[in-house]
Formats: C-alpha cells, structure tokens, sequence
C-alpha cells in the first residue's frame, strides 16, 4: 500500500505563518512522523527542505530528497529542530530507498553526525515501519514544493 504525499502551504505548531510544506497521507509531515513512529518531539521539528539557514546544508537537503537511481539508498534529513534551522542540533533522518517505481523511507532515525556530515553516523529507531510512496508522486510533490516557494507571498 502507497503512502500519500503532496505539497501545499501549510502553517506548523511552530511557524508564524503558512509556506510550502510537505503532506503524508493529509496531514503535514512532521505531524505524520510524530504519530507514525509515536515521537511527540517531531510535531515540533521543521521541513529541512526550507528550514536550514546555512546554504551549503540546505543544498546538501534537497540533493539528498530526490529520489536516486533505481536501487539506491540515500540519508535523508527529513525533520530539523525549528529552533536552531541546521543540521547540528537535533535531525531526523530517514533512509530513502529507490526500488522498481516506488519510494520507500526505510527507516528512521537520528543523525548523531552534524553539518555537511549529517547521517554518516545515526542511530536508527526500532520498530519502525517503512512507509512507501509512487516515485511519480513523490517526484510531483517535490516539484509542485518547489512552485509553491517561488509563489510564496512576501
């Protein structure tokens, strides 16, 4: 079964205001993650896609998000701490796999690893269960976020 995923403007918890946002199966994704793997602490952790104020760490986040080859496995920083927007505080990290047309985030973790070395090392969290996306679908939200930030009202 396919998770779903799309892009909209959405406002978190933690934000004055809406800006681009991933969803998972309707609800914002860092809302998503804190129900899936029952952490609490993720509803208040933001999209490293937006969230990052250092440029090389935030190109490092949208390399990293797009699906690979076919039969690839990359570390994705999915969710940052909204306070510190980098990649040296807290990062969930999720194991995105590239497998005949699907998208799989394999599992999730934390990057014990900061900066531009973020996921070298993780501890991954047990008891997680992998969630699966259409490739098509993933690669349309990924597009359509992007749209959406060069849309955004000033």
């Amino acid at each position: 079964m396919f998770h779903s995923i799309q892009a909209c403007r959405y406002q978190a918890k933690f934000s004055r205001s809406a800006c681009a946002w991933l969803m998972v199966d309707g609800i914002g994704v860092e809302q998503w993650v804190a129900q899936h793997l029952d952490f609490e602490q993720a509803s208040m952790l933001g999209l490293s896609l937006i969230w990052l104020l250092d440029e090389e760490e935030e190109k490092l986040a949208r390399r990293r998000f797009v699906p690979g080859e076919d039969g690839t496995s990359t570390l994705v920083p999915l969710l940052v701490c909204a306070d510190d927007m980098d990649l040296g505080c807290t990062v969930l990290m999720v194991e995105q796999v590239v497998a005949d047309g699907v998208v799989t985030w394999a599992r999730f973790g934390m990057s014990v690893s900061g900066g531009l070395e973020v996921g070298a090392q993780t501890s991954w969290m047990t008891g997680c269960l992998p969630v699966s996306f259409a490739i098509a679908e993933f690669q349309q939200a990924l597009q359509d976020f992007e749209a959406i930030l060069v849309t955004a009202p000033t």
